[in-house]
């Protein structure tokens, strides 16, 4: 049973949600993040998130104040003394992790909104049961506890982030060698989410089909940890490559920050990757997507703009497993290059400029 109410908009002056560390869990709030801004248009609402998660909020029209979380106990408490400090009427964790979960509780302010996590939980007056992954089916959960009517059940369209031209990392260096005619590809994954991750020589091999059928130079984007993985990649591409037209493949895994890979995935004729931040990233901006999933669901978690297709083995009793973790991984490794490049010209077909390059015989490209 609801312990408080609001019982008008008016009774709702300032808000602070807690989000949660991944790019992939802050494109999935964006929805929620748009209802509180249309249920309270005049609110103050401030988005409390990890450093480099700042940058994706900073030309939001929902959110006034991106809030950095620094790592550490200490920070935490001087975190919860601003929160006290700013007397919000209303604070949603979206986290259910300990920390997040104890400077909701403890924050004063009137409405402190979370999911269950004994004993952490205590100081919440309004808890739901999160189930599955971290998602927007459990935010949409907490709008309905609420009574906040669901503006839009996707986040498509609803990331804005503007151009910076002086910012670190600029993009102008690197335009000449990429040219109009690309595809993003994303092959890597978090440590934690290595079960998630296709194999490297399958990338290397789609590489060379999308070149070789519509002339794409393929950029491979990622963080800095990334980076290794990227070049593994290319050199499996090299190996295949017959022509000598495998030399214009970018690695810019730790090269770009989040404005420039926004800027990259906007011009890109497709996205290619295995479930990640950066595939939500490129499915907000509604480009299209091809998402490579193995163990997760895609449908708690995944792409969620129209052009978009998921590959994964369907037939199989144990996808998804949630990421229980298993040693064959067979979901993936049984996933055959052949399926996602079909998923690739599904999506091609559809986009005129994506096919200004040379069609030519695949047949020996691999």
């Amino acid at each position: 049973m609801t312990i408080f109410s609001f019982d008008r908009m008016t009774d709702v002056s300032k808000i602070c949600v807690l989000h949660l560390n991944q790019i992939g869990d802050l494109i999935f709030s964006l929805p929620l993040l748009k209802a509180l801004r249309e249920f309270c248009p005049r609110a103050e609402i401030h988005s409390v998130v990890r450093p480099h998660l700042r940058e994706l909020l900073l030309d939001s029209s929902y959110v006034n104040r991106a809030v950095e979380r620094q790592r550490g106990i200490m920070n935490d408490l001087r975190l919860l003394s601003d929160i006290r400090r700013t007397q919000y009427d209303l604070v949603i964790s979206l986290s259910d992790s300990p920390s997040c979960l104890m400077i909701a509780g403890l924050s004063g302010a009137k409405g402190r909104v979370g999911f269950r996590h004994f004993p952490w939980d205590a100081g919440l007056n309004m808890k739901e049961v999160r189930e599955g992954y971290h998602s927007w089916h459990n935010d949409l959960k907490l709008l309905k506890r609420l009574n906040i009517p669901v503006a839009q059940m996707d986040y498509v369209g609803l990331f804005t982030l503007r151009e910076r031209k002086d910012t670190e990392g600029s993009m102008e260096s690197w335009w000449s060698r990429i040219g109009d005619h690309f595809v993003v590809l994303a092959p890597g994954t978090s440590v934690r989410r290595g079960m998630k991750a296709w194999e490297e020589k399958k990338f290397g091999k789609l590489i060379v089909l999308l070149k070789k059928t519509y002339g794409f130079t393929s950029v491979l984007v990622g963080d800095g940890k990334d980076r290794e993985g990227n070049e593994r990649v290319i050199e499996e591409a090299k190996q295949r490559d017959r022509d000598g037209e495998m030399d214009s493949i970018v690695n810019l895994a730790g090269k770009t920050n989040l404005a420039d890979l926004c800027q990259l995935l906007k011009r890109a004729s497709l996205f290619v990757g295995v479930d990640s931040g950066i595939m939500h990233l490129a499915s907000s901006l509604d480009i299209p997507v091809v998402g490579i999933f193995g163990p997760t669901d895609p449908s708690q978690v995944g792409p969620q703009n129209k052009r978009s297709v998921v590959v994964q083995q369907k037939e199989m009793e144990c996808v998804p497993c949630d990421l229980k973790g298993c040693k064959e991984r067979r979901c993936l490794t049984g996933l055959d290059v052949q399926e996602v490049f079909d998923a690739c010209k599904q999506l091609l077909v559809n986009t005129p400029v994506a096919l200004d390059g040379p069609a030519r015989n695949t047949s020996k490209a691999l």
